[in-house]
């Protein structure tokens, strides 16, 4: 979310980021970020601090801007799309704020639909299923053009999956301006962007910013979603 934010952050705002073009701009960056995305793993089995620096660094931002071209797209290997994607699914988000401003953006999951399928005698508990959420290793695929799986996010013994979880507190000079997330697995990255694009760079009141329709790009596979 971030390094999308701070490659938007680079053209004018709100013109830079408005009508079609700023849609075309948005797909664009979130490629990008997606591609960066796959680089990511359990830091207490992958040394990520270089990829999470990339990420919040605005020079980095930069230059990804530089490769967004306002009248054309590419295939996925222009924007550094080495890897497949995860499918991770599922979560439910709550964000509040109470009035003496404490707050909470809080996303939890079980993965996919009642997680493993089993339910805990003793507690009660659902259990999950998030091992799905590990990139596998694999053959390379005959198909060329589905990237191999990203080595960061293989199992180990315990380790943990890659998540797309988007929890975020958006402070200004200390205090409180919004508490944001969503639920949808990979949606979860693009849905919450745009939420925050809408209301602090398009200034849409909070019930619009959450109701506009919103698009959708994960890079692999190249296609664009949206909705009418």
């Amino acid at each position: 979310m971030m390094l999308v934010l701070n490659i938007l952050s680079q053209y004018g705002i709100p013109s830079g980021v408005s009508g079609s073009l700023g849609v075309h701009r948005l797909v664009e960056a979130l490629k990008h970020a997606f591609a960066v995305r796959m680089n990511l793993g359990d830091p207490d089995f992958v040394d990520v601090s270089k990829v999470i620096s990339d990420m919040l660094s605005t020079n980095f931002a930069q230059g990804l801007k530089k490769k967004i071209n306002d009248n054309k797209t590419f295939d996925p290997n222009y924007y550094g799309g080495r890897w497949d994607q995860i499918n991770d699914h599922g979560t439910s988000h709550l964000s509040i704020i109470d009035s003496e401003r404490n707050v909470v953006s809080l996303t939890s999951t079980i993965n996919s639909y009642f997680g493993a399928l089993m339910l805990s005698p003793s507690t009660g508990i659902v259990l999950n299923n998030e091992m799905d959420d590990f990139s596998i290793p694999m053959k390379s695929s005959s198909n060329l053009t589905v990237p191999p799986p990203a080595p960061a996010n293989f199992i180990r013994p315990g380790k943990r999956p890659l998540s797309s979880m988007t929890p975020t507190i958006v402070l200004k000079d200390g205090k409180v301006k919004a508490s944001v997330g969503a639920s949808g697995g990979l949606y979860i990255i693009a849905g919450t962007t745009e939420v925050f694009l809408n209301y602090f760079f398009l200034k849409m009141d909070p019930l619009s910013s959450v109701l506009a329709p919103r698009i959708y790009h994960q890079l692999i596979p190249n296609i664009v979603s949206y909705e009418n």
